[in-house]
């Protein structure tokens, strides 16, 4: 009987830590995905540091996340999504603002698979 309820104890040891984690992915792709639209709002109206500063918000978020989420996906999403925003506000701080549209396109893509990944199992 012992066994039972720890193999029971067990199982839903892991159910809670996949809904935590599930949790934690689903709120990033969603605050990444604000960050993008801010920036390609703010190139649509011409407005450069507010986009440079929304692309630097979504790679903060991505840097922040890829270090405490070892355990919630693979770290080269994050890795590859973090490089893609970066590469944005590189592009924006020249004025190449086709190059930038073009990395937040990739960066939003990305970050919409990342979302896909936690929402496949359920």
């Amino acid at each position: 009987m012992k066994r039972i309820w720890l193999c029971l104890g067990i199982t839903l040891g892991i159910f809670i830590l996949m809904g935590y984690s599930t949790f934690k992915v689903r709120a990033f792709a969603d605050q990444v995905t604000i960050q993008v639209e801010a920036a390609v709002t703010a190139l649509g109206q011409d407005d450069l540091p507010a986009a440079h500063q929304a692309v630097l918000d979504g790679a903060a978020l991505c840097e922040d996340m890829r270090r405490s989420s070892v355990l919630f996906l693979r770290t080269e999403d994050f890795i590859e999504l973090e490089s893609s925003l970066r590469v944005a506000a590189s592009y924006l701080a020249e004025g190449s603002r086709e190059e930038a549209l073009g990395e937040l396109g990739r960066a939003a893509f990305q970050a919409e698979s990342i979302d896909w990944l936690t929402r496949r199992w359920l």
